[in-house]
């Protein structure tokens, strides 16, 4: 079981130094990506997590991605797979969308992009929060017959983000293990880990912060459901830590996701 990491400056100074091991660096292709990927490519293979068109299954607008030139990215970065988020926005929605033309349009996007990505697909399950509904313009599709659904028919594999998990089991008011092991745990091929907290509201929000022995021994749990190929730590740090805090507790988390990986 491999084990990757989000590009980060405290990434960066963790490799440099020869104090963490992992296996990939997960990186977007936006911001300064272009810049960044002569360094970033240098150290690690890349577990490439967006082509700058914002993908998600519900997607109106597929036409626009180049995908020639997505699958050149693809092999430059040596990315063993790519993952989309399973989402629909309210503003991909025609007046009147039922659940079963959303499933129809999701499964005729998801086949657009299986047919044309020269990897296998990843389907990543998104939160359901008030700012995933309101900020982020998600229409809430978490249920698991509805995410089983969509694995089954169109055959591709399932990236795990576990803090979305547990973000819309607290909103929802459900058991965070009761509704992971309803969704498709025998198609995971990545988990996406990190720590969370709360927005200004007191909502679960997904803040990328340190993972806490909760979010461990999930993790630990749920491996014993699934055989992912790669666990990737999504950390950021809070505006509050300063560097070098940030760096220590990038440091701790994987390695303790390390022994965790090599149980």
């Amino acid at each position: 079981m491999y084990v990757g990491c989000n590009w980060s400056k405290a990434l960066h100074v963790l490799l440099k130094e020869d104090r963490i091991k992992i296996d990939y660096i997960k990186s977007g292709a936006y911001g300064d990506f272009n810049k960044q990927f002569s360094t970033i490519r240098s150290m690690r293979p890349i577990l490439l997590h967006g082509l700058g068109y914002f993908e998600h299954t519900g997607m109106k607008n597929i036409e626009e991605i180049n995908f020639d030139l997505a699958n050149q990215l693809i092999k430059k970065c040596n990315s063993p797979h790519y993952g989309v988020h399973l989402s629909i926005k309210n503003s991909d929605m025609h007046k009147g969308m039922t659940d079963e033309d959303i499933f129809k349009h999701m499964c005729k996007q998801i086949q657009i992009l299986k047919k044309n990505i020269s990897v296998p697909l990843l389907l990543e399950n998104t939160p359901d929060s008030p700012k995933d509904r309101t900020m982020f313009d998600h229409y809430p599709y978490v249920m698991p017959e509805q995410i089983n659904q969509l694995f089954i028919e169109n055959d591709v594999s399932f990236l795990l983000d576990l803090t979305h998990a547990k973000i819309t089991a607290k909103y929802r008011g459900w058991d965070v293990k009761d509704y992971i092991r309803k969704l498709p745990l025998a198609l995971v091929r990545e988990i996406h880990v990190n720590g969370s907290g709360y927005d200004k509201a007191g909502f679960p929000a997904d803040t990328h912060q340190s993972m806490e022995e909760e979010d461990y021994k999930l993790l630990e749990w749920v491996l014993k459901y699934s055989n992912p190929y790669v666990v990737t730590l999504e950390y950021n740090g809070l505006d509050t830590e300063d560097e070098d805090i940030v760096i220590l507790n990038l440091e701790n988390q994987l390695n303790e996701i390390q022994n965790i990986c090599n149980k």
